[in-house]
């Protein structure tokens, strides 16, 4: 499992998710900066990568059953870097349970 992490939320997040999914990268390392999002979805599907967005829109390409991909929608709110990393990791196991089994197109993290 590899995730996407999309251009509204910060490239310092790739460090942390490594351990947990390696593979993963930020949009604008992937040439990806400024992309559409249905552009995005494109790659994460040709690529089978999974994508973490903050944008509702993401999240309806996957509850459209639009491929294969999971979105890991972050929703919450703005927050200082340390602490959505902090987010983040506490909710690995449970994202690796729920990308690893598919069974919810959209994981949403609160």
């Amino acid at each position: 499992m590899k995730i996407i992490v999309d251009q509204n939320l910060p490239r310092r997040l790739i460090p942390a998710l490594q351990a947990a999914f390696p593979g993963s990268a930020h949009v604008n390392e992937l040439g990806l900066g400024g992309a559409r999002d249905i552009e995005i979805w494109n790659y994460a599907l040709r690529e089978r990568f999974d994508v973490m967005s903050r944008d509702a829109d993401m999240a309806m390409l996957a509850i459209r059953r639009i491929g294969d991909a999971c979105v890991v929608w972050v929703r919450t709110g703005n927050l200082r870097l340390q602490d959505l990393l902090q987010r983040i990791m506490r909710a690995i196991p449970e994202l690796h349970r729920s990308l690893g089994t598919r069974a919810f197109r959209v994981i949403e993290l609160r």
